[in-house]
């Protein structure tokens, strides 16, 4: 039974690839939509036929009337409930990220068209739903909340965007792949000694990297490097084509090293980097980290943070 389960799970899913397949931008349309009777609907319909019955049995015309005036009232509410999705476009938007384990949020801005859309419900899959009405022409953003179950770039799902409106007889509803994706940073592990190099104690080490703090000199310009650190003062003085060199000092600038954590399997190691992040950016050091697919040049401030924080949670192509 889980096998046969799992298979019409897994027809389910290619037959909405084809149908509706990833993209940034979706308007919704015929092809998009689903309809169907939600429970008060069925039991809607079960009145109608039960007071069409009476009627007949008891050939009683102000019944029959009733019955047929509640079903055409039901065939209206198809129409209206349609027409209240069709023409939405969903677009994605901003990202916000988070740490693994809890919960970041993605936007998607809704657009309307031609007619006002009414109490619609967005959601990512196991994610509360939130309501929002657009105006004919008009745009409405929102920020929906999304679970970060491991560290890297993760796909939230598809989309669900719903409505009941006008008069909740029936639910009409899409599916929506927007391709966005929400980015997590590693859970934050305290403990342990800060794994870096430099700083203050660690003085005598002059870490050879290009820096843009200390002028060093100049040497002759080669092919790829920056037009902004050539000396083009010196080369209209007729002295040829030069680039300027700058270095950071080891001393008091911190390099934050992968290797330095020996013994810890790969994701507790992004943990305690990230938790060292966060605690030297709390302490306004400058700091730099050293991981084994990249690096990034000391610095210090909000911009720095998230910097390495990014470069944590892509790392390897992330945890998932």
């Amino acid at each position: 039974m889980k096998r046969f389960g799992r298979m019409v799970r897994q027809r389910w899913q290619r037959w909405l690839q084809r149908r509706i397949p990833p993209s940034r931008k979706v308007t919704l349309d015929q092809r998009r939509i689903f309809i169907f009777p939600t429970g008060y609907g069925f039991l809607f319909l079960l009145i109608a036929a039960l007071l069409f019955i009476g009627g007949i049995n008891y050939e009683n015309n102000l019944l029959l009337g009733f019955s047929f005036l509640l079903v055409g009232l039901f065939l209206i509410a198809i129409l209206h409930t349609f027409r209240n999705l069709a023409g939405v476009t969903l677009v994605a938007g901003g990202m916000r990220p988070g740490f693994a384990g809890a919960r970041g949020a993605l936007e998607v801005r809704v657009q309307g068209g031609a007619h006002a859309h009414r109490s619609l419900w967005l959601r990512w899959p196991a994610a509360v739903a939130e309501e929002v009405s657009v105006e004919p022409g008009q745009q409405q953003s929102l920020w929906l909340s999304v679970r970060l179950s491991h560290r890297g770039r993760q796909d939230p799902g598809r989309l669900r965007v719903e409505t009941r409106y006008p008069l909740g007889l029936l639910r009409s509803w899409s599916l929506v792949d927007l391709d966005h994706l929400c980015l997590a940073w590693p859970r934050p592990l305290p403990g342990g000694e800060c794994p870096a190099s430099g700083g203050e104690n660690d003085a005598g080490q002059q870490h050879q990297r290009g820096g843009n703090e200390e002028f060093e000199g100049l040497r002759s310009y080669v092919a790829g490097d920056s037009l902004r650190l050539v000396d083009w003062k010196s080369y209209a003085r007729g002295r040829g084509l030069n680039t300027k060199q700058f270095s950071d000092p080891a001393e008091g600038r911190l390099w934050l090293e992968w290797q330095r954590l020996p013994g810890l399997d790969p994701e507790s190691r992004y943990s305690r980097l990230c938790f060292w992040v966060l605690e030297l950016d709390r302490a306004a050091e400058r700091y730099g980290l050293v991981l084994p697919d990249g690096s990034l040049e000391p610095d210090l401030g909000p911009l720095q943070r998230e910097r390495a924080l990014e470069m944590l949670a892509l790392s390897g192509e992330g945890g998932g």
